[in-house]
């Protein structure tokens, strides 16, 4: 009696089982195409993720290249690129999205992290990011002059600290803006 209620369980489990069997088949082929697509859009680019701790500002996306401001010199980071891991200064991060364009996108980013991946991805973690066109020209020039007076005129070598770092990131905020 044992038996044949097992066998009858399993029949009426059966069809239960083929559906789900057949669900996760069409699941695994939707997520295949899926993952064909995302290949095919990085077989000749760069995984881009750039990210200050507010917001992602690109994530998982196709580029061409991405020239990064790093602590030893500025460097361009294309498909297949070598690992790599880079503190940055401030500077501009200038992101080319397709081949061909003319027009980099540029953010200016006060300092962090470049992450140059085995798998042809680039992590960059900025502690700001600022698109450069928001930048106000006055402003910056403003705060060269300020924290060039802070430096010159503080004793206390914490504050002195303090303000070379501040003129050094307005230094490269007129850099970038060319002023």
């Amino acid at each position: 009696l044992a038996l044949s209620n097992c066998r009858a369980r399993a029949h009426q489990a059966e069809p239960m089982f083929r559906n789900a069997l057949l669900r996760a088949a069409r699941t695994g082929l939707r997520s295949e195409a899926a993952a064909a697509e995302t290949d095919a859009a990085f077989a000749t680019k760069l995984k881009f993720n750039f990210s200050v701790p507010s917001v992602p500002l690109y994530s998982a996306a196709p580029v061409q290249m991405v020239i990064v401001p790093g602590a030893s010199g500025v460097f361009g980071v294309l498909k297949d690129h070598v690992p790599t891991i880079a503190a940055m200064k401030p500077g501009v991060v200038a992101v080319q999205e397709n081949e061909g364009d003319s027009e980099l996108k540029q953010f200016f980013v006060s300092g962090g992290f470049a992450y140059v991946k085995p798998d042809s991805s680039l992590d960059i973690q900025a502690v700001e990011a600022v698109p450069l066109e928001d930048l106000d020209p006055e402003e910056v020039k403003k705060g060269v002059a300020e924290y060039t007076s802070a430096v010159a005129s503080t004793a206390d070598e914490v504050e002195k600290a303090q303000a070379e770092i501040g003129l050094e990131v307005y230094q490269a905020m007129a850099a970038a803006l060319n002023i």
